[in-house]
């Protein structure tokens, strides 16, 4: 029997290409820690749904949205599927963006119950411009446009 017919086509925890990565291991704790506080946050949502402002309706849509992209990226990784995993990064680069922009300008909290419409919602650049107070929206283009299909 050669080499090839002796390898699993699925990797494990135990025999992933990149484990011991310094980068994935980090990546792996921060999962961890948001789906520990994201359970705590959905019990208590769930159990005050009708007193939630709309940030945090929206945030029960885009936090778990991002952890769910989070796994996914992770067990892509995992199976070495590294094109796969960079092209979902935009995905949750968008709704990380999305919340913090709406946490920032809670006027524009309307552009959300409205469903969030393509020509009227700001660009990533944009949103991606108010996570950080130092970076202008020029610098904030640069980090968005590889990520524009």
């Amino acid at each position: 029997m050669n080499t090839l017919s002796k390898q699993l086509p699925i990797f494990t925890p135990d025999n992933e290409p990149y484990l011991g990565r310094e980068s994935v291991y980090h990546f792996d704790q921060v999962i961890l820690s948001c789906l520990e506080a994201n359970a705590e946050i959905a019990a208590f949502t769930h159990k005050n749904k009708n007193e939630l402002s709309d940030l945090q309706k929206a945030g029960c849509q885009l936090i778990p949205q991002g952890i769910n992209l989070s796994l996914s990226i992770r067990e892509l990784v995992r199976q070495g599927y590294l094109f796969a995993a960079a092209v979902l990064m935009r995905s949750l680069i968008e709704r990380t963006a999305t919340i913090s922009y709406l946490h920032e300008k809670p006027e524009e909290i309307t552009l959300w119950k409205n469903g969030w419409q393509y020509k009227e919602r700001p660009s990533l650049a944009k949103m991606l411009a108010t996570m950080n107070k130092e970076v202008d929206t020029k610098q904030a283009q640069e980090y968005a446009i590889p990520l524009i299909p």
